[in-house]
């Protein structure tokens, strides 16, 4: 260690008496960084003495991990250069910490040469304090927050500003402030660069601004106000700027949807009135002054009972009761005066005005003239009378064709089966006595048997389509399983061998009317054990499965099945299909069906593959 020295007193006694009486810590040290002088301000900074001081090496006030700082230091005195503002961190004599700033200067001997260097120390403590406590509180503010230095690099921007720019904090911390803080004038298009460079050179300060564009980092624009004002040292001495703004997207929005609503009111055909709790009108459109004829300055201003007939002033109390009650009044019909005295039919609407904290201070009343309307309901009205009278009229004419046809028809069934079966019997009479004599016309005979028979056939399924159609139907629970069995006992063609029919499984039960079912599930079961290929005993399975709230009862036999274009019409009445085959019937069993299953609240409907069999299925309301 090189022996302490203390630098000569200065020439000047009276700056002699400035370095010792100085609040900072003023000390001086040789280029290899021992302690050569030591103020009355380094003690006290410090805690050491001078004779404890002089001749350490100033790592002596470094705390662990700063010692490499020296170095640097030294290098930039050995050329000359000086060190300011260095913040930092120094120990005092009792281990505590302090921040401290730092400038070190040269020390040149009488040649002119560097022999040492000067250091003054600073206890920046407080201040270090202070302004971590404005960090945190701008941090912490809702509005964006950039802080320039003098020279316009950014050396503080807070969380809200970090957003609306897309700069991070670590790429923006000493950027150019025109760089990160980029603005167009939202009218010009022109940069507003200039106006922030006049006040870090220490202009005046930028009062609140709107109708400015941010460009964010992603070249994005966004609507904003903000203010820039500088900093001011001591002294008076410009230190940088501060620059406060916000997004207004939000409010411009807000804004836009303002106009937007108050032009769709000024161009509303309805009269659209706002008014006070105390019923005391404050907005007037277009719309009201063309239907009631009042300018707005005429009524704003004015109660809302002028508009109300002297019958119809009570209306205005009840209107406001509902509306203290947070209650909206829609469509209600009434009538109002006009400024001529003329009263209009008009349909209100009225709804509760709010204000930012939920309180009702108002309301908004759209009222539309209807008297059109009006006219064309009483117009309608008196068209639905008329209707009505001829409805009735032509229902009675109805119901009494309807029964004459019913007395037709069983008038006709009666008179056309008795000769049918006289022709029929008197056939059969002359069949079995002379048919061995004319062998040629037994043949004949025969035929005409079969034609009666037919006829015959024919005029009972349409009674039975008759009777269907006009009977009374009551439904009622169903054992499928029972009426099955039963109809089966009852018919020879649906039993071995003639045919096998099998129920699967208990079959559910439903709701039905137990003739009708009957005619129904006969027709299906006759038709499946019918229309079968030659030589090809009838085999038919019946079973039920849940189909939501129904049952649906299928019968599925081993016929020739049904092609897709027969499918279509099959339940119509008067179809048979063409078949290879001639199969007796009279084309109105599947309508009966049909026309049974309707009545019944049911529908009907058949899968089938030609060839390959068909599945006819009935679906009804299942049985509780």
């Amino acid at each position: 260690m090189p022996e302490s020295t203390v630098l000569p007193a200065p020439p000047d006694a009276f700056l002699a008496a400035i370095v010792n009486s100085s609040s900072d810590a003023i000390l001086s040290k040789d280029l290899q960084g021992y302690i050569t002088s030591w103020n009355a301000g380094a003690q006290r900074l410090f805690g050491y003495s001078a004779d404890e001081a002089i001749g350490r090496h100033v790592t002596l006030l470094f705390p662990p991990g700063r010692y490499d700082e020296e170095p640097p230091i030294l290098a930039h005195i050995q050329r000359g250069e000086r060190v300011e503002h260095y913040e930092t961190v120094r120990r005092r004599k009792d281990g505590t910490l302090m921040d401290i700033s730092l400038t070190v200067s040269p020390i040149f001997d009488d040649r002119g040469r560097i022999v040492g260097a000067s250091q003054i120390a600073r206890d920046i403590s407080k201040q270090r304090k202070d302004r971590e406590r404005f960090r945190v509180t701008l941090a912490a503010v809702a509005d964006a927050v950039i802080a320039a230095d003098e020279n316009g690099r950014i050396g503080f921007l807070n969380a809200a500003a970090v957003a609306l720019t897309g700069w991070t904090e670590g790429e923006a911390i000493d950027a150019p402030g025109e760089c990160i803080f980029r603005t167009l004038d939202e009218k010009t298009r022109a940069s507003r660069d200039a106006d922030l460079r006049d006040v870090i050179r220490g202009g005046a300060a930028i009062p609140l601004t709107a109708h400015t564009l941010l460009i964010d980092r992603g070249g994005q624009e966004r609507p904003i106000e903000f203010s820039a004002s500088p900093v001011r040292g001591a002294g008076g001495a410009h230190s940088g700027v501060v620059i406060v703004f916000r997004d207004v997207s939000g409010q411009r929005a807000a804004e836009l949807s303002t106009l937007r609503l108050a032009a769709i009111i000024d161009g509303s055909d309805d009269a659209i009135v706002g008014k006070n709790l105390q019923g005391i009108i404050t907005n007037w459109n277009a719309g009201a002054e063309r239907l009631f004829g009042y300018t707005a300055e005429e009524m704003i201003g004015q109660s809302i009972i002028r508009l109300l007939p002297a019958d119809r002033r009570h209306e205005e109390q009840q209107i406001l009761a509902r509306l203290q009650r947070g209650e909206r009044v829609e469509h209600f019909e009434t009538i109002r005066v006009r400024k001529d005295g003329s009263t209009v039919d008009v349909s209100l609407t009225i709804s509760p005005i709010r204000n930012r904290d939920g309180l009702i201070i108002g309301a908004s009343k759209i009222a539309r003239d209807i008297t059109a309307l009006r006219a064309a309901q009483e117009k309608l009205k008196a068209h639905a009378l008329e209707l009505e009278v001829k409805v009735r009229e032509r229902s009675r004419k109805l119901e009494e064709s309807v029964a004459e046809l019913e007395a037709f028809s069983y008038s006709l069934s009666h008179d056309m089966r008795a000769p049918l079966r006289a022709i029929q019997s008197f056939t059969e009479i002359v069949l079995t006595d002379y048919g061995a004599q004319i062998p040629e016309g037994a043949e004949l005979l025969r035929k005409v048997v079969g034609a009666a028979a037919r006829m015959d056939r024919l005029i009972q399924d349409v009674l039975a389509f008759a009777r269907l159609t006009r009977a009374e139907i009551h439904l009622g629970p169903v054992d499928l399983g029972r009426l099955i069995e039963d109809i089966i006992h009852e018919r020879p063609e649906l039993q071995p061998p003639a045919a096998r029919i099998v129920l699967q499984g208990p079959l559910l039960g439903v709701l039905g009317h137990e003739a009708s079912l009957t005619q129904c599930l006969t027709n299906l079961l006759h038709n499946a054990v019918k229309f079968v290929a030659p030589d090809t005993v009838p085999v038919v399975e019946v079973y039920t499965e849940k189909a939501g709230e129904r049952v649906r009862i299928n019968i599925r036999d081993n016929g020739i099945g049904i092609d897709a274009e027969g499918r279509k019409r099959l339940f119509a009445i008067f179809q048979r299909l063409p078949t290879e085959q001639s199969y007796q019937g009279t084309g109105i069993g599947l309508a009966i069906v049909r026309k049974a299953a309707e009545r019944m609240g049911g529908l009907v409907g058949v899968d089938s593959t030609p060839g390959q069999g068909s599945t006819f299925w009935v679906e009804l309301p299942a049985a509780a």
